[in-house]
């Protein structure tokens, strides 16, 4: 078959990965445009991020009255294209943009696995076989959630979904870098300027979208410009000086909105977003952590099963050295990715979501042996091709995440029409394009409104505003001594002598600043509770969604909630309020705002 008939069926495979849930919300919702993508696009959170850089804001607070900030230190390339679109297509770039990076991210996915495969059709099977076992997978978890289920599924997902922006960004560089090591052994030789150019651009994109991948890949690549130099070192830098010296400067260029956001980003940004100093005592702690985990009954024998396959590949189809060569990739970069984590532990004075390190290495070994099993497969069988086959299982494909889509949208659906009564309010009472200051608790109603092209949000998420601390704070305390909030109803807000673990509420102000582990708290212990001591000290340090706020913090918080003076500049014009999420039983007693619309799962208060 013809290159462009395997593209027309990877086409058709982006259709049946993407199109059923669209088809869905088409078919049982009369939803707006608005509300289909809130709940069709994964991760929400990033909508508004998205928003403020189309329009060249990089500091948002999401206040007119406050500006006065540091730059928003989130990865602009991972979000740059949608900022791009949407400045002109506005919500449907998100739709557009999924279709048209799963495609992206398949063609690249697929030239990568025909070099390993050497087979056209095969290659075409294998890429619909990840997608029908992803969908697989999420049917079981949906049936059982279970641990283990939910860790395969969720890495294959994390990996090869339309989460944005990653994998739906990152992916695409993920495949490619591999697309272009391919050819690094020859390059070497050569020294291609150029080539190794765009190794040094793809670095960039990686520093400025997932730091983790730009660690990893960094790794993999010193290792394999070792194994393929066949010259001395120093001779090589010698001759190549003028080169290298270009390629260090094109990377610094290519690099140059992450070191500048890392100067100029507001550090209080950095404490939501979890970043953290760490001492010598705290590096020794980590590294003990990591490597006992690393040789842990599962991890052991992942790896042990990798190094095995990986020996008998070299050792039995030496005959296919191409191919044997483009697999071993993979797990050299599994050995960059156990690498990874104790060199950036030594090396770097700070850490940020370090868990992260550990979803890599899983899903290394994981599609290691996925790809590596099919390999040994492809050359014991001669594989015929089958346009009939290939047919059905994409519309096999289309109709299994057409029933996940359904379950989805079954469990969703009471959220859903509420959103959408909530959008029929916002347009009946042409609360759209407005100034208008808006108080939620909802992140979906956050997005919901910025949507709509209004640009106040009295509290908003920690993750998507560069405001200090201290005015978040003000923001949300002002607003809730306007609404004649009682001092105890505060203190259960913020659940004052509770052991609470990831107060949702508080959770979407500060992220993971109050984040409380066996390497790290915000306090010392003694300022938590006693049935909680004992948690935090045995909870991993890689377990930094574990958010507990102590009660010095919370004791500091009362005191600023009694002492604080009024600002009407900060009052909000309207209030929605989730009544299924922290904080529960939230009232306005204020009489200044009246309650316009509540249904079952929203509260609407408007000032009158």
């Amino acid at each position: 078959m013809s290159k462009k008939t395997d593209y027309i069926f990877l086409f058709f495979l982006v259709i049946a990965t993407i199109l059923p849930k669209w088809i869905i919300s088409w078919t049982y919702f009369d939803n707006s445009i608005l509300v289909d993508t809130i709940f069709n696009i994964k991760d929400i959170i990033y909508f508004p991020i998205v928003i403020s850089f189309s329009e060249f804001t990089f500091s948002p607070s999401y206040l007119s009255h406050m500006s006065e900030n540091m730059l928003l230190s989130f990865p602009v390339y991972s979000i740059l294209i949608h900022s791009i679109l949407f400045k002109i297509t506005k919500v449907f770039s998100f739709f557009i943009l999924e279709f048209l990076f799963q495609f992206i991210f398949l063609l690249i996915f697929f030239k990568v696995i025909q070099k390993i495969f050497n087979n056209t059709n095969y290659s075409i099977y294998f890429c619909i076989s990840i997608f029908l076992i992803i969908s697989f997978l999420q049917i079981l978890f949906i049936m059982d959630p279970s641990k283990y289920l939910g860790l395969l599924f969720n890495s294959l997902d994390e990996s090869f979904g339309s989460r944005f922006p990653r994998p739906l960004i990152t992916g695409i560089i993920y495949f490619y870098f591999f697309y272009t090591l391919y050819d690094l052994k020859e390059k070497i030789e050569k020294f291609e300027l150029k080539y190794f150019v765009t190794l040094v651009f793809f670095l960039s994109i990686f520093l400025n979208s997932f730091f983790y991948y730009f660690i990893n890949f960094s790794l993999l690549l010193i290792f394999l410009f070792f194994k393929y130099l066949k010259i001395p070192f120093f001779k090589f830098l010698y001759n190549q000086k003028k080169n290298i010296v270009l390629i260090f400067l094109s990377f610094f260029i290519l690099s140059f909105p992450f070191l500048f956001q890392l100067y100029f980003g507001e550090t209080d940004y950095s404490e939501r977003l979890g970043v953290i100093s760490i001492d010598y005592k705290q590096k020794i702690h980590l590294l003990k952590y990591y490597f006992l985990n690393l040789f842990r009954a599962e991890s052991l024998l992942l790896l042990i099963i990798c190094f095995f396959i990986h020996n008998l590949i070299n050792k039995k189809y030496d005959h296919l050295s191409a191919q044997v060569s483009n697999i071993n990739l993979f797990f050299y970069f599994i050995l960059a990715s156990i690498s990874a984590p104790p060199i950036f532990f030594i090396f770097s004075p700070y850490i940020i979501s370090i868990y992260h390190f550990l979803g890599i290495l899983l899903f290394s070994l994981i599609f290691y042996l996925i790809i590596s099993l099919n390999f040994i497969l492809t050359s014991k069988i001669i594989f015929k091709y089958s346009f009939v086959l290939r047919v059905f299982l994409i519309f096999f494909l289309f109709i299994s995440n057409t029933f996940t889509a359904k379950k989805i949208n079954e469990k969703d659906s009471l959220a859903i029409k509420e959103t959408q009564k909530i959008q029929n309010y916002l347009l009946n009472k042409k609360l759209i394009d407005t100034k208008k200051k808006l108080f939620t608790n909802d992140l979906k109603i956050m997005n919901l409104w910025l949507l709509n092209k209004n640009t106040e949000l009295v509290i908003s998420d920690g993750f998507i505003n560069s405001s200090k601390n201290k005015d978040i704070e003000f923001n949300l305390i002002n607003n809730l001594k306007n609404f004649e909030i009682s001092n105890d109803e505060f203190k259960n807000i913020i659940s004052f002598g509770k052991s609470e673990i990831r107060n949702d509420f508080l959770m979407r102000l500060y992220t993971y600043k109050y984040q409380a582990n066996s390497i790290y708290t915000y306090s010392e212990l003694d300022n938590y509770s006693k049935d909680i001591r004992k948690k935090i000290i045995n909870t991993s340090p890689f377990r930094v969604q574990q958010q507990i706020m102590p009660e010095d913090e919370k004791r500091r918080l009362i005191s600023l909630f009694n002492k604080i003076k009024l600002d009407e500049k900060s009052f909000s014009d309207i209030v929605i309020i989730n009544k299924k999420i922290s904080p529960s039983n939230f009232k306005v007693y204020n009489k200044k705002y009246s309650l316009v619309y509540s249904n079952y799962l929203y509260d609407i208060y408007y000032l009158n």
